[in-house]
């Protein structure tokens, strides 16, 4: 499923956590997008390579600072991705999805929904 719609993809937003796991995921997906996507394909027909950023999720400053997960900047070179944003981590997340409520609903006061609306506005050049 993610391949294929990744295959069409124009952007790509790749999503992980400050977990080594998760970045060498992510860093599959990259190198999909890269390598297998249709502008890849078409490579030199004028067609532009795929625009990918990083979306950090779950991040606690405190843990990487004890070195318990990744640092942000741990993240950036190992992926090689300019960061569109960091959402912090929250317990509310969890609560949100178990109630089929989007996190974001919870309005700018809330650090993680304010964390990714800031995001979209950043993807979109706001």
């Amino acid at each position: 499923g993610a391949r294929h719609a990744m295959y069409f993809c124009d952007d790509a937003i790749v999503v992980t956590n400050p977990e080594l796991s998760s970045c060498r995921d992510a860093d599959k997906m990259i190198g999909f997008v890269s390598s297998r996507s249709r502008r890849a394909e078409l490579g030199g027909d004028g067609c532009l390579p795929v625009s990918q950023t990083l979306l950090i999720t779950r991040y606690d400053p405190a843990r990487a600072e004890a070195e318990e997960s990744l640092a942000i900047t741990d993240m950036k070179e190992l992926l090689g991705l300019p960061v569109i944003g960091v959402i912090p981590e929250s317990k509310d997340v969890l609560t949100c999805t178990n109630l089929g409520t989007p996190i974001i609903s919870m309005g700018d006061d809330h650090p993680a929904a304010g964390a990714y609306m800031d995001m979209v506005d950043r993807f979109l050049g706001n």
